[in-house]
C-alpha cells in the first residue's frame, strides 16, 4: 500500500524491517527484488541485455538494441495469469494511442505452450504487437535477470535503453498517463 501511494520514505522503513526480521524467507527475498536499492531493474538503470525468442518463429530473436530509438515496453505475462488478463484492455487502448509515437509493446508470454498463446490471440485480444516466448519461464535466464518473480511485470525503456517506468505505474489506469509523461498526448489526446 506505500508503493500505490508513492511513499517512498514509508517503503524505506518497510523494507528495512522486513530485511531486519524476515531475511532469507521469500518474502523478504521478493522484498528484496522489488525494492531493494541495489536490485538492477529499477528506474534510471539500463536495460539488461537480453535475447527473447520470438513467438511464432523461434529463430527471431529480440535484443535492446532493435529497439534503440523508440520506447519499448516489456510486457511479461502468461495466459493462465489473471491479472494479466485483467491488463488487456489498457494494453491495447495504450498501444492504440501510443504505437504512431514511438512506443513499440513486446509481450513475454511466460505459458507452457506457444499454441496457448496464439489460441488466445484468436479470441477477445488479438495483441496486434511483438510478441516472445520464455519457454524456461519462471526458472528461465531471462526471467531471474528481469528479477520476474510474478507477473504481469512490465517494464518501460526509453530510446536510450534506460529503463523509465516499471510496476504500478505502467498497469490499470495508469498506463497511459505515464506514456503521456514520456512520449506527449496519444493519438486520443490523453
Amino acid at each position: 500500500m506505500a508503493d500505490e501511494a508513492r511513499d517512498k520514505q514509508r517503503v524505506g522503513r518497510l523494507y528495512t524491517r522486513m530485511m531486519d526480521e524476515f531475511r532469507g524467507s521469500p518474502d523478504a527475498d521478493w522484498a528484496r527484488n522489488q525494492y531493494g536499492p541495489d536490485r538492477a531493474i529499477r528506474e534510471g538503470q539500463p536495460v539488461p541485455d537480453f535475447t527473447f525468442s520470438g513467438l511464432e518463429d523461434s529463430t527471431v530473436i529480440y535484443r535492446p538494441a532493435d529497439f534503440r530509438g523508440h520506447y519499448l515496453l516489456i510486457d511479461f505475462w502468461a495466459v493462465w495469469c489473471g491479472p494479466c488478463l485483467g491488463e488487456m484492455r489498457s494494453l491495447h487502448d495504450a498501444y492504440a494511442a501510443y504505437k504512431g509515437r514511438g512506443l513499440t509493446v513486446l509481450s513475454v508470454s511466460f505459458d507452457p505452450r506457444r499454441a496457448d498463446v496464439t489460441k488466445f490471440r484468436g479470441g477477445k485480444w488479438p495483441m496486434p504487437w511483438l510478441h516472445a516466448f520464455a519457454s524456461q519461464g519462471f526458472s528461465g535466464v531471462e526471467a531471474k535477470r528481469f528479477g520476474v518473480l510474478g507477473i504481469p511485470r512490465p517494464i518501460l525503456v526509453d530510446p536510450e535503453g534506460k529503463i523509465v517506468a516499471m510496476e504500478n505505474d505502467l498497469r490499470g489506469d495508469r498506463l497511459e498517463p505515464t506514456l503521456a509523461r514520456l512520449l506527449g498526448p496519444g493519438a486520443n489526446g490523453h
